[in-house]
C-alpha cells in the first residue's frame, strides 16, 4: 500500500509539474513573436510570400490549441504576386495527455472563410506545385508509416470558396466526421458551381462514408450520392494500394434527368432541335474501374429519349489517351436532334445536300485520336435514311480515321463499304468505297434527297475521293466513279414518248400528237456510270431500255451547280420475227436534256434529226447509185 502510494504521489507530481510547465508557456510565452521566422521559413521554402495580420492564440491545457487568421499566402513569383490561398480564421487543437504515450488525439478542424485560387502558367505547372529545388518530403522520410490513423475528431470548413481558371465552387461546406480506428467517416458537403462570371450558379451536393487502413491502403466506400441540380449520382467505391499504386472498382448510376431542364440551369443555351421533345430524359449507369493508368467502364446502360446504348468503354492509357469501345444501340433517330426544316423549300434535295454554310473539318481533334472498337445499331436513320442491323468498326490514330466495315440492310437490299478520312497533313483527304446490292431506290431517294426522280431496284457503287478543309471544298473536289444497273423502275420528270412522239411531228410539220405528258418513262433496265473530277460527273455509256425503246447517251452533271447537259438518242425498235436476230430499227429521235437536277427539261434535237436525216437520205442514194451502176455494168458485159 505505501508503495503504490509513492506510485500515486509521483504521477501526481508529474501531472502536477505538467500543469505548471503549460501555465507557464500560457503565460510567458507569445506565439506572435514567432511571426517574423514562420514567414520568413515559408518564403525560404517555397518562395511564396506569408502574411499573418492577425493575432496568433495558443493554449496548452487539456488541449495545445492554435488558432489564427486572417492569413494569406501568395502564389510562386511567374504568377506576379497573385494571390493562391486566404483564409479567415482556423483553430486547430491536439490533447496533451495522450501525447505522452504517443498517441495523436486531435480535435475538430475548423477553417473558416477559405479562398484559393488555382491556375496555371503558360507553360502549365499549376500554382499548387512546389518549385523544382524545394526539399521533397518523400525523399527525406526514412521509412514508411505503419501506424494507425490519428483520432480526429473532424474537420469542418465552412463559408468558403475554390477557384480554378473560369470554374468557381462558392458557398462551399464540407463537414468530415470523427475517425476513430477503422470505423467508417461520414463526410457530406455543399457548393455552387459557376463557370465565369454571369454564369448562372449550380448547387452540387455529396454524402458518403468511407472507410480507410492507412497500414494496408485499403478503402471502402459503401455508397454515395451526388446531387447536382436536379440530376442525382449513386454509387460506391472499393480500393486498394490507394496512396502507392491505386486500384479502384466499383459502381453507379444516374437517375433519369431532362437533360433540357438542367442545360436550363447551367446557363447553356440549347439550338433549336427538329423534334422539340427531344433531349427529354437521359439515365445512366454501370461499374468502372482505375488500375495501371487505364480507366473501364464496363456494364454500361444509357439511355437517351427512347434510345438505349450498352457495352463498354475504356481509356487504355491515360498517357497516350488510346481508348478502345465495343457498344451496341438498339435504335437512334438523329435527324430529331438536327436543325429544324427552314420551311417547304428545304425538302428540295439541293436544300438537304447543300448546307447554308460549309461544315469546318475538325482536324487538330482528329490528330488527337488514338482509339479503336465496333458499334453495332439495331435501327437508325441518318439524313433521311433508315438503316438496320448496322456495324461500324473504328480505328483512329495519328490524324487517320478507318471505318470498316459499314455494313447495313437498307431499303431491302444492304450496303457493304468503307471509309478513310486522313487528317494528318495540312488538308484532309476523305476516301469512300461503297456497295448497295438490291436496294430499292426510290424510297432511298425520296428519305436522303427528298426527290422521287428515280426508281428500280439494283446495285449502285461508289469509289469516291475528295479533299479540303471543309464541305465546300471536299464537295469541289470530288473525283472518283459511280455506277448503276437497276431493273423495273421509272425515270420521273420526263414522258420520253411523249417527247419522241412531239418531237417526229415537229420534225414532219405535223400536228401535235393527242394526249399529255405523263411525266413518267418506265423502263426495264437501267445502267450508267460516271466518272468523276472535281465534282463535275461525265457519263458515256448511259442505257435504258424498255419494250421497243432504247435510249444511249453521254453528257455530264456539275454537283455543286447542280447543272445538267445530256444529249441521248431515242431508238423505236422493231422486233424481228427471226428467232434470236436483233430488233430493227424503226426510228432515232436525238434528245437534249438540260436545266438542273432538282427540275430537268427535255427538248428534241431538231439539228441533230435534221442531220440524221440528210446521213440517212445520203446512204440511202448511195445506195441506189451503186444499184444503177451495178446494173449499167451488167448490160455493157452482158451479164
Amino acid at each position: 500500500m505505501r508503495a503504490l502510494k509513492f506510485i500515486g504521489y509521483g504521477i501526481g507530481g508529474i501531472i502536477g509539474l505538467l500543469v505548471m510547465l503549460a501555465i507557464g508557456v500560457w503565460l510567458f510565452v507569445n506565439p506572435n513573436e514567432f511571426k517574423g521566422r514562420i514567414i520568413e521559413s515559408v518564403k525560404s521554402s517555397t518562395g511564396r510570400e506569408l502574411a499573418l495580420p492577425g493575432d496568433i492564440k495558443l493554449s496548452v491545457f487539456p488541449w495545445v490549441a492554435l488558432e489564427l487568421g486572417p492569413a494569406n499566402l501568395g502564389s510562386p513569383p511567374q504568377f506576379n504576386g497573385a494571390p493562391f490561398a486566404s483564409v479567415r480564421h482556423v483553430a486547430l487543437s491536439v490533447r496533451l495527455l495522450p501525447l505522452l504515450h504517443k498517441q495523436l488525439d486531435i480535435g475538430r478542424i475548423e477553417v473558416t472563410g477559405l479562398d484559393l485560387h488555382l491556375s496555371k502558367d503558360a507553360a502549365g505547372r499549376g500554382n499548387w506545385q512546389m518549385p523544382a529545388n524545394a526539399p521533397d518530403a518523400a525523399a527525406t522520410t526514412t521509412a514508411a508509416p505503419t501506424a494507425t490513423l490519428p483520432q480526429l475528431a473532424g474537420v469542418t470548413i465552412k463559408d468558403s470558396r475554390v477557384a480554378y481558371q473560369d470554374i468557381v465552387a462558392d458557398k462551399l461546406q464540407l463537414d468530415i466526421g470523427a475517425v476513430q480506428s477503422a470505423d467508417p467517416i461520414p463526410v457530406s458537403a455543399s457548393l455552387q458551381l459557376s463557370r465565369g462570371p454571369g454564369s448562372a450558379p449550380l448547387p452540387v451536393s455529396a454524402k458518403f462514408r468511407l472507410t480507410l487502413n492507412p497500414a494496408t491502403q485499403d478503402l471502402q466506400m459503401p455508397a454515395l450520392t451526388v446531387q447536382i441540380a436536379a440530376a442525382r449520382l449513386n454509387g460506391s467505391l472499393v480500393g486498394t494500394k490507394v496512396i502507392d499504386a491505386p486500384d479502384l472498382h466499383g459502381r453507379f448510376s444516374l437517375e433519369p434527368i431532362e437533360p433540357r431542364d438542367l442545360m436550363k440551369k447551367l446557363g447553356v443555351t440549347l439550338p433549336a432541335m427538329r423534334d422539340p421533345k427531344a433531349l427529354s430524359s437521359f439515365a445512366m449507369a454501370g461499374a468502372f474501374a482505375f488500375a495501371h493508368n487505364a480507366v473501364r467502364l464496363t456494364e454500361l446502360l444509357i439511355q437517351l429519349d427512347d434510345s438505349v446504348l450498352k457495352g463498354s468503354v475504356s481509356v487504355d492509357d491515360l498517357d497516350s489517351k488510346a481508348s478502345s469501345f465495343d457498344l451496341a444501340l438498339n435504335q437512334i433517330d438523329l435527324d430529331r436532334y438536327g436543325t429544324p426544316d427552314a420551311g417547304a423549300g428545304a425538302h428540295t434535295s439541293a436544300a438537304v445536300s447543300t448546307p447554308a454554310k460549309p461544315t469546318e473539318l475538325p482536324t487538330d481533334s482528329l490528330r488527337g485520336l488514338n482509339v479503336h472498337g465496333t458499334a453495332r445499331v439495331a435501327r437508325a436513320k441518318v439524313s433521311g435514311i433508315t438503316l438496320t442491323d448496322m456495324t461500324l468498326g473504328l480505328q483512329a490514330k495519328d490524324g487517320v480515321i478507318h471505318v470498316a466495315p459499314i455494313a447495313a440492310t437498307l431499303y431491302g437490299g444492304s450496303c457493304q463499304g468503307e471509309l478513310t478520312l486522313d487528317g494528318h497533313g495540312s488538308v484532309p483527304g476523305l476516301k469512300l468505297q461503297q456497295n448497295l446490292s438490291n436496294v430499292d431506290v426510290a424510297p432511298l431517294l425520296n428519305d436522303f434527297a427528298k426527290t422521287q426522280r428515280l426508281s428500280g431496284r439494283g446495285e449502285v457503287t461508289l469509289n469516291l475521293n475528295a479533299s479540303g478543309r471543309d464541305s465546300d471544298a471536299m464537295l469541289k473536289s470530288l473525283t472518283g466513279r459511280v455506277t448503276a444497273n437497276l431493273a423495273g423502275g421509272a425515270v420521273q420528270g420526263m414522258d420520253l414518248w411523249f417527247q419522241i412522239n412531239r418531237a417526229l411531228a415537229l420534225f414532219q410539220k405535223q400536228a401535235a400528237p393527242s394526249g399529255s405528258d405523263s411525266g413518267r418513262t418506265r423502263f426495264d433496265v437501267f445502267k450508267a456510270s460516271a466518272d468523276i473530277f472535281n465534282a463535275v460527273a461525265t457519263t458515256k455509256d448511259l442505257t435504258i431500255s424498255s419494250g421497243n425503246l432504247r435510249v444511249t447517251g453521254q453528257g455530264s452533271a456539275n454537283l455543286v451547280s447542280k447543272a445538267i447537259d445530256y444529249r441521248v438518242q431515242a431508238s423505236i425498235l422493231k422486233p424481228s420475227p427471226g428467232a434470236g436476230a436483233s430488233s430493227v430499227v424503226l426510228a432515232d429521235v436525238p434528245m437534249l436534256i438540260t436545266g438542273t437536277m432538282n427540275n430537268p427539261g427535255v427538248r428534241p434535237d431538231l439539228s441533230g434529226m435534221a442531220k440524221a436525216r440528210a446521213q440517212q437520205e445520203l446512204d440511202q442514194h448511195k445506195g441506189e447509185l451503186k444499184q444503177k451502176l451495178q446494173d449499167q455494168l451488167k448490160g455493157l458485159f452482158g451479164k
